[in-house]
């Protein structure tokens, strides 16, 4: 069973499901980029205490990826279970950089499996507004909770 996580860090649990596989067995390098967005949207409601849907349905505001990326060290494998460590490794005006780690649940001192990273935007889903599709701020109560949880300097 992994430990509890440290200060800072989001722990998504998962098991590789043969759904998320190519024929060898092996993961789909893409799917790799829904569960970074899966561990950011479960981040949401355990490390930030808001539900990722009151974010986008209630407050009309969204988190685009505007750039990702991952590199690659060990395959994974059919029915695995890993774990993405998400980190806020930057968080500006309007955007936050997020940091993911995967590793095997059961390995804590296994290097990782793949890191990864993305540029989020915080956005206005609001059609109604005149900054809709548009960047905006964080509002403070946001920003507030995000660094709370912890900004922490690329150490992935």
């Amino acid at each position: 069973m992994p430990s509890q996580a440290p200060a800072g860090v989001h722990r998504y649990p998962l098991q590789v499901s043969w759904g998320d596989c190519d024929p060898a067995g092996i993961v789909y390098f893409p799917r790799f980029f829904e569960k970074f967005h899966e561990a950011m949207e479960q981040w949401f409601a355990a490390g930030l205490r808001l539900p990722y849907e009151e974010l986008i349905v209630g407050r009309r505001l969204g988190l685009p990826s505007v750039h990702t990326e991952a590199d690659f060290a060990v395959p994974c494998r059919f029915g695995e279970r890993l774990v993405v460590e998400l980190r806020v490794h930057r968080l500006g005006r309007s955007s936050v950089e997020l940091g993911y780690r995967v590793v095997v649940a059961d390995d804590e001192a296994a290097p990782p499996r793949l890191t990864g990273r993305s540029v989020c935007v915080l956005m206005d889903l609001d059609p109604a507004s005149e900054t809709h599709l548009r960047a905006l701020p964080w509002p403070e109560d946001l920003r507030a909770r995000i660094e709370a949880f912890g900004v922490r300097a690329q150490d992935a």
